[in-house]
């Protein structure tokens, strides 16, 4: 599912989410707007992870969530949302924190 489009130093990007994403969003009550947020703060750092294979844990203290993303030829794919930014981060995921 399309949550939303931005540009990023006149790259387009796509925010997508897998069923699993939709799932954990819907139970822990997250608004997709909010995940879409989320990741836009991330800015210009999008673009180090542009089709790195690498997932990035966004961690958002602000909204109390933490977002898992894959980023794949300007495609964000949102893994997971957790409903706290306190978590465990698996190992070989890359670590990102919003204020």
């Amino acid at each position: 599912m399309l949550l939303a489009e931005f540009s990023i130093i006149d790259y387009g990007f796509r925010i997508e989410t897998t069923t699993h994403a939709l799932r954990r969003m819907k139970e822990r009550d997250i608004n997709p707007a909010v995940v879409g947020e989320v990741i836009k703060g991330l800015d210009y750092k999008i673009m180090f992870y542009n089709n790195s294979g690498e997932e990035i844990a966004i961690i958002d203290k602000g909204h109390d969530i933490a977002v898992i993303i894959e980023v794949r030829l300007y495609k964000v794919v949102v893994i997971t949302v957790i409903d706290r930014s306190n978590i465990h981060i698996k190992e070989g995921t890359l670590l990102e924190q919003i204020a």
